[in-house]
């Protein structure tokens, strides 16, 4: 899945479009989703777009803003407009357009802007059809934990787990600040990434990496070296060596973070985000 999705969603950096309407909060009820877990990684929930139910929305927190299939956006009837969406290898063309309502659970927009993208290369290496990927733009209206164990993610107040640090948003992007090898990074928190990735040169220096070798293909259009980390730490969480990706960034600094973070590589089984609080907490 990494290839192409890796660099139009989890790498976009989008300009924020004007307009949007204001989110709605969960309250205090706990609402429980149910989640289908593909190749260890990968959350496909069930939505709805307007009219239609059942759908498979793919969950990154790493997609900014919300990409919705042309094939919904056609039986939708949306009206699109052309957009140009700023990514790390430079300019992808694609289309914008204003949903009428979206829904994950108790997450709900109306009249809610999505870019238009033809979603159907997922199905190279999903066994289901992919409608749509969808970001904080519509899950962060409230907290919410992510219990890959249980798959399942339950929206409302979220209980502490064994650790937690900060979390801001930016350009609706979950960025954690972490220790690479002893040097702070700030790490993009991706559910839709397979593994640890840094870019270079942002990544912190010097990386003191073991094993480097150079690893044949790309991810999505990056060359890419597999390394072992001496060390990752985020927030008072050991995780020792790690591998990783270094990945060279052609973004001329579009993008002001050093790399994203994959919860599921890390091994962590719980994960709950509060934007409100700017909190990230997580256990493994």
């Amino acid at each position: 899945m990494r290839g192409h999705a890796f660099c139009w969603f989890s790498l976009l950096t989008v300009l924020l479009m004007a307009g949007e309407p204001p989110a709605r909060g969960y309250g205090n009820q706990r609402d429980t989703v149910h989640f289908d877990l593909y190749r260890d990684y990968l959350i496909v929930v069930r939505g709805s777009a307007g009219p239609l139910k059942g759908l498979n929305f793919l969950l990154d927190t790493g997609a900014s803003p919300t990409v919705l299939d042309r094939r919904v956006a056609e039986k939708l009837h949306l009206e699109q407009l052309p957009a140009s969406i700023a990514v790390v290898g430079g300019s992808v063309e694609a289309a914008q357009a204003t949903a009428p309502i979206l829904e994950v659970g108790p997450a709900r927009r109306d009249n809610f802007h999505v870019l238009i993208e033809d979603l159907s290369f997922f199905q190279k290496a999903l066994p289901v059809r992919i409608d749509a990927v969808v970001g904080l733009d519509l899950l962060g209206q409230g907290a919410f934990e992510i219990d890959y164990t249980a798959r399942q993610i339950r929206f409302g107040p979220v209980p502490l787990l064994a650790n937690s640090l900060p979390l801001r948003l930016q350009a609706g992007l979950p960025i954690v600040e972490a220790q690479v090898n002893h040097l702070s990074a700030h790490l993009m928190v991706d559910t839709g990434a397979s593994s640890l990735v840094l870019f270079e040169p942002s990544a912190p220096r010097p990386m003191r990496v073991s094993e480097v070798r150079p690893t044949p293909g790309t991810i999505g259009e990056f060359d890419r070296k597999q390394v072992w980390l001496p060390s990752l730490k985020l927030g008072e969480a050991e995780f020792g060596k790690e591998p990783a990706f270094l990945v060279r960034s052609r973004s001329d600094g579009a993008q002001d973070f050093d790399g994203l973070m994959s919860p599921a590589a890390l091994g962590i089984t719980k994960l709950a985000i509060d934007l409100g609080r700017g909190l990230l907490t997580f256990s493994r």
